[in-house]
């Protein structure tokens, strides 16, 4: 697995980073600073933050390695994408949402009352 300072090079690079000169200032350090924390040295949660929102990369990617760099991004989309379901279905028809109930209710003791329960 890939370190911190590993993760932010491949972050610098993905977001066309050439110099630091501009990001340092964004984010009020120097730039020896960034140069530093790609050497893998001290990271404060707030400058990793402030970092993560500058580039628009995950948060959890950077700091532990977790998903992917833009793992943040795809669930805001999956939220957006639910919350947008949720306000078409609220104008379909009541005979409608009744099938689709009686659907759901049919899928669901066809697969049993436990959900994740393999058969």
């Amino acid at each position: 697995m890939e370190s911190r300072g590993e993760r932010l090079r491949l972050a610098l690079a993905a977001r066309g980073v050439r110099k630091q000169m501009s990001l340092a200032a964004q984010l009020g350090v120097n730039e020896s600073t960034i140069s530093r924390w790609q050497r893998n040295q001290g990271l404060s949660v707030d400058h990793a933050a402030r970092l993560c929102d500058a580039l628009d990369i995950s948060l959890d990617w950077l700091v532990l390695g977790r998903g992917d760099m833009d793992f943040h991004r795809s669930s805001v989309t999956s939220r957006a994408r639910r919350e947008a379901a949720a306000g078409a279905i609220a104008f379909l028809p009541a005979s409608v949402l009744a099938a689709i109930n009686t659907l759901a209710l049919a899928i669901s003791q066809e697969l049993g009352s436990r959900p994740g329960e393999a058969e």
